[in-house]
Order: C-alpha cells, then structure tokens, then sequence
C-alpha cells in the first residue's frame, strides 16, 4: 500500500487487516490479531459493536449532516446524556470530530470568558495535535514529578487550568489528589477556570464515568473524544451553566464543517447507553485490577517489571532498562509473533494497555499468557 500516508512517526505492522469484531481484528488470511489498544485508544465498547452499526445504519438512512443554522432532536437528546455524565447540568454542549478540536475550543472558549491569555498545565500533558502549546509564552507547565511549586505563576492571569487526569503523554501517570486539588482551589479563588481533557481517560476507561471523577470535583469545561465514537469520528465540549452563561454569542465564534451533526450525535448518545445498560464502567474496574494481579504475578516471577500502574482497563508496564538494549522492543516482537498489538510508547520501555471495556475473559486470559511466554523468551 505504498500510495497511503500513514501516520508520521509510526511503522504500519499489518498492511492488510480486512475486519473486526470486539477485541479481534482479522487480516485478508483470516489470522486474528488480539488488539489490547482499542484501536487509538477509542473502540471503548469494541469494533463493530451492533448496536453502535445499527445506530450508524438507521441515522445514516434518515439524516447524517446539518449546517450551522438548524438542529436536529438527536442532538439535542445526546446533549443531555453528556451533561448528566458529566454533572454539569443545565450546561451546554458542542459536537465536533476529534479530541484535538474539542480540546482547542475548549482553550478558546476559557480565554474568551476569562479575558486572560495566560494557560497552566502539567508538564507532561498531551493536549493537541494542532499545537496548543506553539505559543509557549501563554503557557505555564507544572513539573509534579520534580516538585515544583506555584509560587512563581500569576494566578491573577490565568484563564485556566488544563487538567490531564491520567495519560501524562501517554504514560499513564496520575497527578497526586492533594496537588491538584491545590491548584484548582487556587486557580478558582483567582478567577480562572478549569477545563478537563478527558479525551484518552473518559468513558469508563479508568473505570469512572471520566478521570476527574477520581478527583472528587466538576471541571467548568470538559472535552471529549475517542471513546465516545467507538471508532467513529465524534467529539464534543461540555461546558458548566455559569461557563456558557459568560460566553458572548456576539463576539465569540467557531466553526467547523460538521460541528453538531445528527450522525455523529447518535453515535455518541449509543455509546452512553451501551456503557450504562452494560455496565461496563464497573466491569473495567475489575477487568483492570485481574490484569494488573497478574501482571504483577509476573513481576515477581521474573524480575523484569519495574513497574505496573493503572486505573480501570488505562494501565501502563515499565520494562527494565539495559544499556544500549530496548528490552520493550524485544518482548513486543515476541508479541507480535503471538499475533497480540500493544502499544510500546516511542523511544521508551514502557507498554501501554487499554482494551476495550468488552474485552471477553478468554482474550485477557490469551493476552497474559502471551505477555509471559514473550518475556520468558526474552529473559530466560
């Protein structure tokens, strides 16, 4: 397939996967492969969920796109399911299509009801692929890892704090409870705001309904994206009461082709009901904890794991450093011969796991047991 521009910075493995069903997919042979990343970390309720295709099917076959001066009821009536997940009721929602855009908007929208330009975040924090960050004279970054105070940021001029609950640049670090809820009681008795990136730790992934969730608060901003599509290009804002009552409709403007059309709308509210009517938030809980004992089992019997950390079915494996070796990328090609796709994170020793929340018993029983025979070729 050498006329695809595929993703910048990645090796495409697989030239030829045909189809998918849950946590499989199946190349042009018929090889199944098990996917442990839910694609980019976004078929939370798994590939080609039928109640996600049927709902695609019968939107598809009614109305799939609206321009910016007419609504449809779908859209309105998954609004309505965002903000009773989310707890910001009697607030306001905008669908788009990525996280990156709902993240963007979500600055824009910070700046614009603070009057402020100035923007704090962690400093491991993956906000954007359209380069939030280009304006580092805007930004203030926390280094929570080292330490480092606030005392040197002017909380006055602050729009706000953007919170990443759990990916730290995809390595899955949670930011202690009493750090953030320090910067936020300070950030909010200045006047700024608090925005949520739930883009990789929302939908049950860290088995709550969104990251923050752990945190014991309610952003003003919340932006989602991957999982609520299943797959599907669909992203949105959520924003408080208060925070939509101080945007100036006059003076503050976004658009973007395809912002709050039906289709991606229904896709979004079936993806809610699935996780609810399943319960899969609760099932990711436990489903994270067995993989996380028996990664840890492991652990201890080789000797080869730093480190296992996790929340829910969003956990990370730092694998031993030896100089001038990536032992990762040995145990992942181990994987990749047992047909098992993990995300090992660029330049680094360090697996990413997020199945999808429907991840069946057997293949977390064929993923640990793949996982151990790879590491015993390796180490022993």
């Amino acid at each position: 397939m050498k006329n695809i521009l595929h993703c910048l910075g990645h090796d495409i493995l697989y030239q030829d996967i045909v189809r998918a069903d849950n946590c499989l997919l199946y190349d042009s042979q018929g090889n199944d492969y098990l996917d442990m990343e839910s694609g980019v970390w976004c078929t939370s309720i798994g590939h080609c969920n039928p109640l996600v295709v049927s709902a695609i099917g019968s939107r598809a076959s009614e109305i799939m796109h609206t321009g910016y001066c007419y609504l449809n009821p779908v859209v309105e009536a998954a609004s309505e399911k965002i903000l009773a997940i989310t707890g910001l009721k009697n607030g306001k929602v905008l669908f788009l299509n990525s996280g990156s855009e709902a993240v963007d908007l979500a600055i824009r929208i910070s700046k614009h009801v603070t009057g402020r330009k100035q923007m704090l975040t962690m400093s491991d924090s993956f906000l954007s692929s359209y380069g939030s960050f280009e304006n580092k004279n805007e930004w203030f970054f926390l280094d929570w890892l080292n330490d480092k105070t606030m005392h040197d940021i002017p909380l006055s001029e602050i729009a706000a704090f953007v919170f990443e609950p759990g990916s730290s640049s995809g390595f899955v670090r949670f930011p202690p409870l009493e750090l953030i809820t320090t910067i936020i009681d300070a950030i909010r008795s200045n006047g700024g705001i608090v925005i949520s990136n739930e883009i990789t730790t929302g939908m049950g992934r860290t088995g709550r309904w969104f990251g923050y969730n752990h945190y014991g608060i309610v952003p003003d901003i919340v932006a989602i994206g991957k999982g609520i599509g299943n797959g599907y290009p669909v992203s949105c804002v959520a924003c408080s009461e208060d925070t939509s009552k101080r945007i100036d409709y006059e003076t503050f403007h976004y658009f973007q082709s395809h912002q709050n059309d039906p289709l991606g709308a229904r896709v979004a509210s079936e993806v809610i009901n699935v996780l609810e009517t399943e319960n899969l938030i609760t099932a990711s809980e436990k489903k994270g904890e067995i993989i996380k004992s028996e990664l840890n089992r492991i652990k201890n019997k080789y000797g080869v794991i730093k480190e296992v950390r996790g929340r829910g079915l969003m956990m990370a494996i730092d694998i031993v450093h030896r100089d001038g070796i990536s032992v990762a990328q040995l145990v992942n090609e181990k994987l990749l011969a047992q047909r098992i796709i993990l995300v090992r994170r660029p330049n680094s020793e360090t697996f990413r796991i997020d199945p999808s929340l429907t991840i069946r018993d057997e293949d977390i029983i064929r993923f640990v047991e793949s996982f151990e025979k790879a590491v015993s070729e390796v180490f022993l």
